[in-house]
């Protein structure tokens, strides 16, 4: 007789079921019969039409009544907007973050787009003795900075030229760094990454990608700064490969899809 440990079954079937429901609904261009959710679902119609009864009845579906057909409510709207996503999404940023740190032994920061400008939201510390720091709280310019016009990157052109207009820092450059400028948003979004050296100070690279979804309107920068002749002697594409991975893990944390090319 073998002794074999079994992996406990911890699901909830009609639990899943409702969910699985939600997440149909919240995909469908149009509002969906019950026979269409049960051929989605793979489940029968009585089961279906229980879940349905129960997902009207707390208020995050309603029903039709010419049609029949169901769509959601905003309640899961209104719960989503009961907290920041911007702050969870920088909670759920902390753990990836710190294993980034310690995996490539460079620092690492986290910035958000805020009053058109860019604002460095946090950072996980090299475990080196000698570091490079970006104190946490600055405020820096979009159109200058990697983290910055990765932001700018993720928005349509129209709301570009819209913070654009406002920028001191943009309005006070040449027709030639204005072309510069706007390479490096191409540049940006046809990679899915913003890279720049000795841009801020010479002797640094900077490199960032994106986290959250701009779909949903919540991003950040994740960045590195790291020197460019250092003893570390870090490969820029693994640099980059630790930024996907650990963009990807925050964006798992955070119940969001990641694409490396989000932009």
């Amino acid at each position: 007789m073998t002794d074999e440990k079994t992996t406990p079954n911890y699901s909830v079937p009609a639990l899943e079921k409702g969910l699985a429901v939600l997440e149909i609904l919240a995909h469908a261009s149009e509002p969906l019969s019950l026979s269409q959710i049960s051929e989605i679902t793979k489940k029968s119609t009585s089961k279906i039409f229980r879940t349905m009864n129960c997902l009207v009845e707390r208020g995050y579906v309603t029903k039709d009544d010419v049609s029949g057909k169901y769509l959601l409510t905003l309640k899961l709207f209104e719960l989503a907007n009961s907290h920041s996503p911007l702050e969870h999404l920088l909670q759920m940023a902390k753990l990836p973050m710190q294993e980034l740190a310690w995996s490539i032994r460079e620092s690492c920061h986290i910035s958000v787009m805020q009053h058109r400008q860019l604002l460095v939201m946090g950072e996980i510390e090299s475990p080196e003795k000698v570091r490079i720091s970006v104190s946490v709280g600055a405020t820096l310019p979009l159109t200058t900075t990697v983290s910055g016009r990765l932001l700018l990157a993720a928005m349509d052109d129209h709301e570009i030229n819209a913070i654009l207009e406002e920028s001191p820092d943009f309005t006070k450059m040449s027709a030639k760094e204005h072309d510069f400028f706007w390479e490096k948003i191409s540049d940006i979004r046809q990679r899915g990454i913003s890279t720049a050296i000795d841009e801020s100070f010479i002797g640094l690279q900077d490199t960032a990608v994106l986290v959250g979804n701009p779909n949903v309107g919540v991003i950040a920068a994740v960045a590195v700064t790291q020197l460019t002749a250092s003893a570390k002697e870090h490969d820029s594409q693994q640099i980059i490969e630790a930024l996907h991975h650990c963009a990807k893990q925050i964006n798992e944390r955070a119940g969001l899809r990641y694409a490396e090319k989000q932009l």
